[in-house]
Order: C-alpha cells, then sequence, then structure tokens
C-alpha cells in the first residue's frame, strides 16, 4: 500500500486515512477513496498495464505537506518560458499567484486554478471526475481523493487567445494530484503549453479533462522534465466536437517513472485528433504512453505518432488503440510508434491497435524498432565529427522531426532546445 510519509512520526499512513472527507467536493472526495480501497493499484494482470513496473510508485513515501522555502531552479525554469505569455505557476500541486502573470484577457474568458473555480461551480466540476472502471483508473481515484488545484480555462464560442498560456508545474518530495480542465467554445482557439518540473521525489498525478465545441482549435504541448527520482503520472480525457482540432503533443525527458494514459474522443463529424510525442531515456526510467483514441462518428482524422531513443536499462511502453465505431464511415486513422534502442539492455515494448467496425475507411498503423543508422554515424564521422556528437547530431534529428508536428512555432523551438539541452546533459 502507498505510504504518506509523516515527519513526525515513525509510521507511514495510508492514504486513504490522511485527509478527512469534509468541506466542498467531499463527496467525489469520498467516491474518489471508496473505489480506490476497492480496485487498489493496477497490477501487470490488467491489460492496458501489463508492461508498467509501478513498484516504484507503491514503494514510494511521500510527506503530507513538503517545505516550499527550498525553491532551488523554480526560477531558472521559469526564465525557461518566452516572454508575452499568461503563465500560471503551481507550486507543490497549489496555484502561486506571486510567481503567475496573466495579462488582460477578451471578455468572457475564464483563467485560473481550479480549487477556486471548483468553489463557485460545485456541481459542474464534480461531473469532471469519471470513477467508472476498475484498477485501471485507480490513479484517477486517487485524484479525486485528494486533488488540491491546476489550470481551470474556459474559453467562450468565437475567441481566440492571441498570448499562449503556459503552465509551470513544480513538484518537491510530495504527491501532487493534479485537476486540469479546459473547455473552448465554438470556433475558439488557445496554445496551451505545460511543464512539470521540480526536485526530489515527489509524485505528480494529473487529470486533464479537454473539451472542444464545434470548429475550435486547441495546441496543448506537455513537457515533462521531472527531476531524475520523480514520479509522473497523467490522464487526459478530450472530447473533439464537430469540426475541432486538437494538437496535442508531449515530450518526456525525466522522471523515474512516467506514464500518460489518453482517452480521446471524436464526438462530432469532420474533426481532427493529433496525439503525438518523444521520449529520451536513460538509466533505469520507465516511461509509458497507453492511449484509446475512439472515433464514433463518421468523417474523423486521427494522427498519431510516438518517436522515442532508449539507452543504458530504460524501457519504453507504447500501447495505442485507434477505435472505430460501426457509425464512424470515412475514418482516416494513422498511428506509428518508431523507437532507437541505444544500448544492450534498453527495451521498448510496442503494441499498436486497430479495432474497426466499419468497412469504409482508411487505417494504418506501424511499429519499428531498430539502432542509430550506421552509414549515417560513419558518414559524419568520416567529415571529422567525434562519435558522441555525431551520435547527439542523430539523435537529435530523429527526435526533432516528430517535435515538427507541433503547430506552435515558438514551442516548437522551445521543446527542440529541450531536447539539445538533454542531450548535452544541461537539463535542469
Amino acid at each position: 500500500m502507498l505510504k504518506y510519509f509523516d515527519p513526525y512520526s515513525d509510521a507511514g499512513h495510508s492514504p486513504l486515512a490522511l485527509i478527512p472527507v469534509v468541506g466542498p467536493l467531499s463527496a467525489i472526495r469520498g467516491a474518489g477513496r471508496a473505489q480506490f480501497q476497492k480496485s487498489g493499484f493496477p497490477t501487470r494482470r490488467n491489460e492496458a498495464w501489463r508492461f508498467t513496473d509501478l513498484k516504484p510508485l507503491i514503494d514510494a513515501r511521500f510527506a503530507p505537506v513538503a517545505p516550499s522555502d527550498d525553491l532551488t531552479g523554480l526560477d531558472a525554469a521559469i526564465a525557461r518560458h518566452p516572454a508575452g505569455v499568461d503563465r500560471l505557476v503551481f507550486v507543490n500541486g497549489r496555484f502561486d499567484p506571486a510567481r503567475s502573470a496573466i495579462g488582460a484577457l477578451p471578455e468572457g474568458v475564464s483563467v485560473g486554478a481550479f480549487a477556486s473555480w471548483a468553489l463557485a461551480h460545485e456541481a459542474e466540476a464534480t461531473a469532471l471526475f469519471d470513477l467508472a472502471g476498475g484498477a485501471d483508473r485507480a490513479l484517477l481515484s486517487l485524484n479525486a481523493a485528494f486533488f488540491s488545484d491546476g489550470l481551470v480555462l474556459d474559453v467562450p464560442t468565437g475567441v481566440t487567445l492571441e498570448r499562449p498560456v503556459h503552465v509551470l508545474y513544480w513538484n518537491q518530495p510530495v504527491a501532487s494530484h493534479i485537476k486540469s480542465f479546459v473547455r473552448l467554445g465554438d470556433g475558439a482557439t488557445v496554445v496551451i503549453v505545460q511543464h512539470f518540473a521540480g526536485s526530489g521525489q515527489g509524485w505528480t498525478n494529473l487529470a486533464e479533462t479537454v473539451e472542444l465545441g464545434a470548429k475550435a482549435h486547441l495546441g496543448l504541448y506537455t513537457l515533462q522534465d521531472e527531476a531524475a527520482e520523480a514520479l509522473h503520472t497523467a490522464h487526459l480525457t478530450a472530447t473533439i466536437g464537430t469540426g475541432a482540432e486538437l494538437n496535442a503533443f508531449r515530450l518526456d525527458l525525466g522522471g523515474r517513472l512516467s506514464r500518460e494514459d489518453g482517452a480521446l474522443t471524436i464526438a462530432g463529424e469532420n474533426a481532427v485528433c493529433g496525439y503525438s510525442g518523444a521520449y529520451l531515456l536513460s538509466g533505469r526510467q520507465e516511461q509509458a504512453i497507453a492511449s484509446v483514441i475512439e472515433h464514433a462518428v463518421p468523417r474523423g482524422r486521427t494522427h498519431e505518432v510516438f518517436k522515442g531513443c532508449i539507452a543504458d536499462r530504460a524501457h519504453g511502453v507504447f500501447q495505442g488503440k485507434i477505435h472505430v465505431a460501426p457509425d464512424a464511415q470515412k475514418t482516416d486513422g494513422y498511428q506509428l510508434n518508431k523507437t532507437i534502442l541505444l544500448g544492450e539492455r534498453a527495451s521498448i515494448d510496442a503494441k499498436p491497435e486497430l479495432e474497426i467496425y466499419a468497412d469504409d475507411v482508411k487505417c494504418s498503423h506501424g511499429a519499428t524498432v531498430g539502432d542509430l543508422d550506421e552509414t549515417a554515424l560513419f558518414y559524419l564521422r568520416s567529415r571529422g565529427i567525434p562519435a558522441e556528437i555525431a551520435r547527439h547530431m542523430l539523435i537529435e534529428a530523429f527526435l526533432v522531426d516528430t517535435v515538427e508536428l507541433i503547430q506552435h512555432v515558438p514551442t516548437r523551438a522551445l521543446f527542440a532546445a529541450a531536447i539539445a539541452d538533454r542531450l548535452a546533459g544541461n537539463s535542469p
């Protein structure tokens, strides 16, 4: 059983007994707690988790409250974000208004902290927590029981946010259960950049809900660059309306254990779901992507590409499914996972899937695993480039090719720079 460390006691405490079920949203907190008591953590017997080793998480102990006075590295992480953006900073799962900077917004736009929004919209906030399912969704149950704060962004019909919204989640050695809600009205356009970083062996457990109205456009870009020993779990639930487009991309660099589960639904005709990412792993890192993209209506389009490089004894997982319902004719689904293994002990478990119940579709999937191109490596070395630099150049080119899927050019440059920093050993 997961323990939260109490600095005033020699004994750990069950997370289900740590916080009383009182106050706003107490019903959903109690339901999350009860659901986790029934299910427990997922194990390798659960198909969606068969390749993921949760032992680092289950064995971990976290302080119930972290001292926030020593925030070494936080200012440097903030400085990585460009000027001219709306910035929200969360420290140990709670909104930090002093380090945040939100400019003037169009009328009707609501951006801020989920905890404050939930107090004024309790019934609506409660409905965002879906506790159906068993152990597969146990981390969502814990999130409902212990969520602290997170981003809320509500944009009305026809509004375009000219400035990107940058969100920095900084975590110390605590468990931060973060709830995020993004809703775009018909025709709204927004770019969100999420950056996860911190220090020590903390656990970030994110549950985010995205709702896109007709012809809305959301760029949702996530940089996961947590501390080397940190734990990071995330669950993205997205509903994409008629003619809307989601361009989602995540870059995984940090963390001892990192996993995102995606449940994305194309709910309106002519909707587009772009869900892609890149990963660069070393040491004994564990990283996983497990997604289900549901085509519920006709003429939807999915483009899912994940590429990664894995070194040393690190382990990656890609489990991606595109499900096409019987009525979802004219679906166009594309799924690809490509991985380069940089060491004899490095490994990847890839399981791309298509589940199709319609007969007029264009769908394809594939996965490849291999080494660096020896011919290209030889060519670079023959031009006088040292072997290590040549390897870094090839790795960077392989990953940046996927980063090109990011539609927002400044964010594309930010993510490419993060890869270059990691390869140069300068990642925070």
